[in-house]
């Protein structure tokens, strides 16, 4: 997961683990959980997420759907709007194609946020597992294409100000 707001991006990582053998209700109350800890350790002003995309496994495309009203659950508990993003439209925005795979995506955002491997603990770096990476790529692509709709703002923050937030 990674926190996007005014004074950060993508500096917090991390992934909910779970005992595969524990009840699907229980797995999912402790997702709300911990979503529902991140927002309040945090405070980021939305929750972006991205809409479950799945070929053909209809058993991963629903435990995905379920993972993802969580989200939605700990976000309405702690009153903050969800906006949902395709995975296409995710790569579209970050990676300028569409179709890109996760690695080109996350090449892209290393690239774009300045962010660089072994850096000094505290300082933002690239995801490292692909899942993060896709985290901060639905970040990310709220943040550019919410800023074209701030463009009159003055509280909006130029490519300069985001990366410097990330360091």
């Amino acid at each position: 997961m990674f926190v996007l707001s005014d004074s950060q991006i993508g500096t917090r990582t991390g992934s909910i683990k779970l005992p595969a053998r524990l009840d699907t209700a229980f797995r999912l109350r402790a997702i709300v959980e911990q979503l529902t800890e991140v927002i309040d350790q945090h405070h980021p002003d939305v929750v972006a997420v991205e809409s479950p995309f799945v070929k053909s496994n209809v058993r991963a495309a629903l435990a995905l759907g379920r993972a993802q009203a969580a989200a939605f659950i700990a976000a309405a508990l702690r009153d903050r709007p969800v906006f949902e993003y395709a995975p296409r439209e995710v790569k579209l925005a970050v990676a300028g194609d569409g179709n890109a795979d996760k690695e080109v995506v996350a090449a892209a955002l290393a690239l774009e946020l300045g962010l660089e491997r072994g850096l000094e603990p505290g300082v933002a770096a690239p995801p490292t597992l692909l899942d993060e990476s896709d985290a901060l790529a639905v970040a990310y692509c709220h943040y550019l294409l919410t800023r074209d709709k701030q463009l009159a703002s003055d509280e909006l923050l130029t490519r300069d100000q985001l990366k410097a937030a990330a360091e």
